[in-house]
Parts: structure tokens; sequence; C-alpha cells
């Protein structure tokens, strides 16, 4: 494999979205025609199963509780190992009976904030499922790491929050005419995630709707500079909420914008734009930062 040649990177565990993760990363692989690489972290929380009461441990129960958390902790990572390499052999699975050959499958400890920050200089895109395995039942709500995930880098991120895989057909981009919107319409502009099947929507809500149509007109003008054809929409109103309803009345299935814009201290106080759209929307998203 070419080591200088920069991988699509699909983030997997156990849950209920990993294939679908697995599926969206291999046909991210073939339309930008990069290496493939599946990655499974290990997180230890270690917990003993038997619980010390006591007020006061003596030297000889103290060595006593030591040796049985050293023991539990390999027990548990060694169970933890054998399944993260059953996970990475499915999805390595998937990929080659796909027809990809550029395929990395590894296993790293730490959490997954901590692994992208290591690995963002090799990735050209990272896919990550909304909620991990912690959260597989709940149908509302997003993972746990994901925020800070997301943050970690600034490489373009495609979450999925289906666990239907299909190709994608329609992509909503919102556009506000922020840093980081301006970035995500460079991206779109390079062609990567747009292939020629895939129908792009520009939309803008601004309070007032003479400066949707103004950053309307101005990115349209950007993306033909990348012969990247789309559908317009200038809207007025709440922005979640706009965005939301022009999603649903136009079967949107792929979402595209900028993501925290703010820091976390003004999104602890204000609310956040990036966590109200991906509460609140079903799409699966593409989030440049």
């Amino acid at each position: 494999m070419n080591s200088t040649k920069k991988c699509v990177l699909a983030c997997i565990d156990g849950s209920e979205l990993g294939n679908a993760v697995s599926g969206y990363a291999i046909w991210l692989s073939q339309n930008s025609q990069s290496p493939i690489k599946f990655l499974h972290t290990i997180e230890h929380s270690h917990r003993t199963e038997h619980a010390h009461h006591e007020g006061t441990l003596t030297p000889n129960m103290k060595e006593h509780l030591l040796d049985e958390l050293s023991d539990e902790e390999r027990s548990e990572s060694k169970q933890l190992i054998a399944e993260g390499k059953e996970i990475l052999n499915k999805a390595r699975q998937m990929a080659e009976q796909a027809g990809l050959s550029e395929i990395i499958a590894k296993q790293r400890h730490g959490t997954l904030p901590e692994a992208l920050e290591d690995l963002e200089s090799e990735i050209i895109m990272v896919v990550l499922g909304s909620k991990g395995e912690d959260h597989d039942g709940n149908k509302r709500g997003l993972g746990s790491q994901l925020e800070e995930a997301i943050r970690a880098i600034h490489t373009p991120i495609f979450i999925v929050k289906s666990e239907k895989l299909s190709e994608p057909k329609k992509l909503m981009f919102a556009y506000n005419g922020s840093p980081t919107s301006r970035k995500a319409l460079e991206f779109i502009k390079q062609g990567t995630f747009c292939t020629a099947s895939l129908e792009v929507h520009l939309v803008s809500v601004q309070k007032n709707i003479n400066d949707a149509v103004k950053l309307i007109a101005d990115a349209e003008a950007i993306l033909a500079e990348g012969n990247i054809n789309v559908k317009t929409k200038a809207l007025s109103g709440e922005v979640v909420d706009e965005l939301i309803r022009y999603q649903q009345e136009n079967d949107i299935d792929t979402t595209a914008m900028g993501a925290f814009s703010h820091g976390k201290v003004h999104g602890l106080f204000f609310g956040s734009f990036t966590t109200s759209m991906l509460l609140e929307s079903a799409s699966n998203f593409l989030l440049i930062r």
C-alpha cells in the first residue's frame, strides 16, 4: 500500500450502526479512490465485580485486592481484544467483497478522540456512528464521545445516523457564510464527496430573506467553478426548524454543513447549532470544521 496516500477511516465497534459505518466508508473509499482503514478502539473503564466495603484495609488485604484487580483487568483486556478482532475481521471481509484491495484493520487502546488526533495526518475523511455500543436501543441521543471526536480534528467527518445502508442520493448543503461554512463550501466544490448522480441542494436560512438570497448567490457561483450543479433555496425563520422541514419535504438523506464554529463555552451556555441538527435530523451528516 502507498504509505503516503491518505485513507478513509472507519471507526467501528459492536454497535447497531457498525455495519452501516463500514458500508459508507467502503462507498467513500471507492468514490475517492482512497485506501480504507478500519479502527477499533479499546477504552478501559474497569470496575471490580468484588466490592470491598471494609472501612480500613490491612496491608495484606490491599495486596490481595491489587492482585484481584490485576487479574480481572487482564481478563477484561483479553476479551475486549478478541471481540475487537472479530469486529475488524467482519469489516475487512465486507471491504474485500466490495472489491477493495487497499485495506488496513487496526486496534488500539485509548479514547476515540485521542486516536483521531494521532491519525489526522493520514486520513482524508472519517466515518463515525452517531451512537456507539453504550447507546444501542436509544432511538434519540448522541454518543458520549461524539462532540469531542468531531472537535478533535479538522478533517471532514461523515456521521452515520441510520442502520439502513444506501448510496447518498440527495445532499443538502446548509450554508450560512461562517468560516466553517465557507470551508465546507470549498470541500463540496472539490467534488470529493459529490458523485454525478448526487442531487445537491444549496440552502440558506437567515432572519432576513435578502441576506439568504445573497449568500445563496455567492455560494452557487463558487460551486459552479467546480462544475457542481445545485438546486437552491433561500429561507427565513428559525434555522433548525426550517432546515429540518426542507429535509423532510425534499427527502434529503445527507446534510452537509460546517460544524462547531463556536467554542465549547459558547455551546455550554447558548447551545450548539451542530448538536441541535444532529439531534433533530434523521439524515446522515457530512461535517467540516
